[in-house]
């Protein structure tokens, strides 16, 4: 059943603390493994982990934002989101149930660092859960925040709220009508995430033939690989962490350069956790599947190694596979009308 899909808008001003007025697309996607924003100027992805305040020695990057809040209802005082924070005390991440308590902060500092100062934001975001958008929903309104030391005053406008998967599906339709003269055929797109795996399948005209969502995703894999790990040992087991750091890195060492190799664990544990992912969806989802002529992988979890040798014949692995969402998102986005006359 596909998910409801809402939009909110709200008069914001037109004059801005700093620049000009300017109106601004955005599609965000906030997963377990990374938040992925795309605005026409470009594509960003920055690693899901966060301190609430700024670690010394580093300084911010593409990588790594460092947001210092001066008005916005999002949080308070200071939020560092990125890469290079393994190791710091309080590092906070979207497994184990605080995916909902962190999405808002997650886009908020991504939309930040991705609009310029003064923009108007009209935005596109995956839904996780329904449960979830009134936590979403304060991202609605205006914002004033420092971001890798630059002052951003920004407003989001509007948000259009859309299932997850959707903006990759919408996005790999838009890449083979453009490739090719022919029909587009129907295809499903399969995307592998942290918490969840989604699946959702279009028909040849474009419209959404089906949506279906499971879980657990990925971090289940990781859980698994520790588990085992710590039954081998004898010991306590490793975090989800360690293990994601040796699998994206390919040392297949905990925390990426660790003592412990797991490889031999990871390679019996991946097609067990497929085949489960596998079977879930076939039940959810398999006539999405059945009358798909392609088949796509997407999402982080399409970069696992071994997983597209794993799955059944049929199967196709998208090109930049995370940022898929987000570019999709933008094109919903850029379809969202003016506020009407009087609402600026």
């Amino acid at each position: 059943m596909i998910q409801s899909i809402e939009r909110l808008s709200t008069p914001i001003s037109a004059k801005q603390a700093h620049g000009e007025k300017r109106m601004v697309a955005a599609g965000v996607a906030v997963g377990n493994h990374a938040i992925k924003v795309s605005t026409v100027q470009g594509d960003h992805i920055v690693r899901s982990q966060s301190l609430s305040y700024h670690p010394d020695l580093l300084s911010g990057s593409k990588a790594l934002l460092l947001g210092e809040a001066l008005s916005t209802p999002i949080f308070e005082g200071k939020l560092a989101i990125g890469s290079g924070l393994d190791g710091y005390n309080g590092v906070q991440t979207l497994a184990y149930g605080l995916k909902g308590e962190l999405y808002a902060r997650y886009a908020l500092l991504a939309i930040a660092a991705a609009v310029e100062d003064g923009a108007l934001v009209h935005l596109a975001g995956s839904l996780p859960t329904s449960q979830m958008q009134p936590l979403i929903e304060p991202l609605l309104g205006q914002h004033e925040l420092v971001i890798n030391n630059q002052h951003k005053a920004f407003a989001i406008q509007a948000i259009s709220f859309k299932p997850e998967g959707l903006g990759a599906a919408t996005r790999m339709r838009e890449l083979k009508s453009r490739r090719s003269l022919q029909p587009v055929p129907s295809f499903a797109a399969l995307d592998f995430g942290g918490g969840n795996c989604s699946i959702v399948g279009l028909n040849e005209d474009g419209k959404v033939a089906g949506f279906a969502q499971t879980t657990p995703g990925v971090l289940a894999l990781y859980a698994d690989i520790a588990s085992t790990v710590a039954a081998n040992q004898g010991g306590i087991a490793p975090t989800d962490d360690a293990v994601r750091l040796g699998v994206e890195l390919g040392t297949f060492k905990l925390n990426g350069y660790g003592n412990t190799d797991f490889s031999d664990i990871y390679d019996s544990t991946l097609p067990q956790w497929l085949s489960s992912r596998l079977g879930e969806i076939q039940a959810k989802a398999g006539d999405i599947l059945d009358r798909s002529a392609v088949k796509v992988v997407c999402g982080g979890g399409a970069n696992l190694p071994g997983l597209m040798t794993a799955l059944p014949p049929g199967f196709v692995k998208a090109n930049n596979p995370q940022q898929l969402e987000s570019q999709g998102l933008l094109e919903y986005a850029k379809r969202m009308e003016e506020p009407a006359d009087g609402q600026q």
